[in-house]
């Protein structure tokens, strides 16, 4: 083999130049090889002549030779050259290596050297689905986080850290643009020196990165991909025109390709772009690098309408920066829990209270509508724990001051999916010696609460440990009512959205509100609302049932040492004029006209009803008639029999129609009236 070395290390650079010759007439690695500059195609033929050379010590052993071929072949799997082209591509070499030293060295040596290149050729290939099988791998547990993920921002997190794992990502980033095109990056791993050297290259580097076609750095692979639609690529960063001011910064962090894939559905703009960056040369352009990102794509669109649902896409992109100091304010005594009443419709008093978290930002307050959402994972778990501890610190002194609260607090829908929020809760009630009964868990209705046998076995934990649970935000998604039904909740909270008053569709809101009451009630749950911020639809919301309220007229949320002051001087908020509202009016009307339906659907009571000619006398004087809604007097009588002889006819009847016009005018007669009244005295 020492004449073997000897012969190659005179003719290895002939052999190498002659090899990359015959490499440029075959169309697949031409494109490879012309994605290189001039520096980099150099580098390159030195690496193969030691190659060359390393295959043919004597001492080469086995294992090391394999790892050797292995990476190189990891290599030429990553910038895409297909495998014929790298059987054809070692044919070519082994035919040149005869032919230049074949007469010079023994043939017993140039067959061990040959057997050795073969074994080489075979070890990369090896490499080859070493690659492919990281690909499926990767595919696989993208599609379980594009169900799973129960947020833009823990998708995103999900998503860069399945992506650095993998093989051919030597880093990943992924971010949106603000009002004015420019992008931010918002999530982001890998890079020369750590899991997020890169993000802090890109955050604090300077270079602006635009999406708009007229912006001096518009013209990128993101600006590009955000403006088509489809993936857009850097071949290379030292040749790339487009990218010359990345040139520098893509050097020296080992960064030499790219794709920007756009996470978009089919025909709409994207809602963010991915970065994939490569540690070689045409990364991301090969059939097989193609097809993967193709799929890859089409995951990611999956999760696109899903996620345009969810907190954290209405609002403008967050730099990891500011994730970054608004999960260590979390961690460093900034958060403070303000504490909104919750009113018994039924007593008038305050038992409960709902815990609300805010970060102190120096002088700013911030609520969680403008952090919560930018929150990774293990920050939101921080924030729960931190939030419950300091809770319930404050219910115990609320307690030695005689107020015996119970509380509520957000439990994200995170937590069906972690025990470990189960174990905080377990060991916080226990630490501050609160029975768990006076502890409620408010669960978020969404898309990402599924009912999976795992989450179904948390939220059995949690009623095992005693705590009670909350339908928060009923109606803000689309399942909430088999939700209602399959899991174990002892509060609803409606959304207030779904009871939103204004003009024509007052009456239809004050209904829904009724029915979902009712239904509450009849499942054996206790509903509250949440957002109230008048005095009369208060009373409309007890007249309906309603057990509990929270919102702006009771009180605002407020600091604990606040809270004891006002439970200590509040009694139940009341308004002379809320009973004569047309809320008011409106909810009597709703209660009257569902008991009416309930006795005509009876064959023998609806004759009697119907067929009544003394309203004030029969069976629907025993109903109460309307006479909390209007005055006595012929006007009501009228009304009220129009109402009940055009009940058969049904809602969308011109009898009932014109009935309920009726209706709506007296209501608003009679409430204008009292008012007048109530201010004169």
């Amino acid at each position: 083999m020492q004449t073997l070395i000897e012969a190659l290390q005179g003719t290895a650079d002939l052999v190498v130049n002659r090899f990359y010759e015959e490499l440029a007439r075959l169309p697949k690695s031409r494109r490879i090889l012309e994605m290189l500059s001039e520096q980099e195609l150099a580098h390159l033929k030195m690496r193969q002549v030691q190659n060359l050379l390393a295959i043919a010590q004597p001492g080469l052993a086995s294992k090391a030779h394999a790892d050797m071929a292995m990476r190189i072949g990891r290599i030429h799997a990553i910038v895409g050259l297909d495998k014929e082209e790298l059987v054809r591509s070692r044919g070519i070499l082994q035919e040149l290596v005869y032919k230049l030293i074949g007469r010079s060295v023994s043939s017993q040596s140039l067959s061990l050297y040959s057997r050795r290149l073969t074994s080489d050729t075979a070890w990369q290939l090896k490499a080859y689905q070493s690659v492919e099988d990281s690909q499926q791998e990767v595919l696989q547990r993208i599609t379980r986080i594009v169900w799973e993920a129960g947020g833009y921002t823990h998708f995103i997190d999900q998503v860069i850290a399945t992506l650095a794992a993998h093989d051919e990502v030597t880093a990943c980033a992924i971010g949106r643009p603000d009002a004015n095109g420019i992008f931010h990056f918002e999530a982001g791993a890998g890079g020369g020196n750590g899991s997020d050297a890169l993000l802090n290259v890109l955050t604090t580097l300077g270079h602006e990165i635009s999406v708009r076609a007229d912006h001096a750095h518009g013209q990128g692979a993101v600006g590009r991909a955000w403006r088509s639609g489809n993936p857009e690529r850097v071949v290379n960063y030292q040749t790339d025109p487009l990218v010359a001011h990345w040139r520098e910064v893509a050097e020296r962090e080992g960064l030499r390709s790219a794709v920007a894939l756009p996470l978009t559905a089919p025909g709409q703009t994207p809602i963010a772009i991915l970065m994939l960056y490569s540690a070689y040369p045409g990364g991301f352009v090969g059939p097989d690098q193609v097809a993967f990102i193709e799929l890859l794509q089409t995951l990611l669109g999956c999760a696109v309408t899903r996620l345009q649902t969810h907190d954290g896409l209405h609002v403008a992109a967050v730099p990891m920066s500011v994730r970054q100091h608004w999960a260590a304010l979390v961690r460093t005594g900034a958060l403070e829990m303000h504490y909104q009443p919750l009113l018994s419709l039924a007593s008038g008093h305050c038992g409960k209270v709902e815990a609300l978290a805010r970060l102190r930002d120096g002088d700013r307050l911030l609520m969680p509508d403008e952090f919560l959402f930018a929150l990774a994972s293990d920050d939101l778990l921080e924030l729960f724990a931190r939030g419950l501890a300091q809770a319930l610190a404050d219910r115990a002194q609320w307690l030695a001051a005689g107020h015996d609260l119970e509380v509520s607090i957000n439990l994200p829908p995170a937590a069906l999916n972690d025990i470990r929020y189960f174990d905080a809760t377990r060991e916080l009630l226990a630490a501050h010696a609160c029975p768990s009964a006076r502890l409620t868990l408010e669960v978020l209705e969404n898309e990402a609460l599924s009912l999976n046998q795992g989450q179904r076995a948390i939220l059995a934990k949690f009623r095992a440990l005693g705590v009670l649970l909350a339908q928060d935000d009923l109606g803000s998604g689309h399942s909430g009512l088999a939700r209602l039904r399959e899991l174990p909740f002892d509060w609803i909270k409606i959304d207030r959205e779904i009871a939103h008053l204004g003009g024509v569709t007052t009456l239809d809101a004050l209904r829904v509100v009724y029915q979902v009451t009712r239904l509450g009630h009849s499942l054996g749950k206790l509903v509250l609302a949440e957002g109230v911020d008048a005095a009369d639809l208060l009373e409309a919301l007890a007249i309906l049932g309603v057990d509990g309220a929270q919102g702006y007229v009771i009180a605002r949320p407020m600091p604990a040492d606040e809270l004891a002051v006002w439970i200590g001087g509040t009694a139940r908020v009341s308004d002379a004029g809320a009973a004569a509202s047309v809320l008011a009016r409106l909810a009597r009307f709703i209660v009257w006209e569902e008991r009416v339906r309930m006795i005509a659907a009876m064959p023998g009571a609806a004759r009697d009803l119907l067929g009544a000619n003394d309203l004030r006398e029969p069976l629907a004087e025993a109903l109460m008639g309307l006479g909390d809604i209007l005055p006595a007097g012929e006007t009501r009588d009228a009304i009220q029999r129009d109402l009940l002889r055009a009940l058969p006819g049904g809602r969308e009847s011109a009898a009932w129609r014109a009935a309920m016009a009726r209706l709506m005018q007296a209501i608003e007669a009679a409430a204008q009236e009292a008012t007048a009244t109530a201010h004169a005295h």
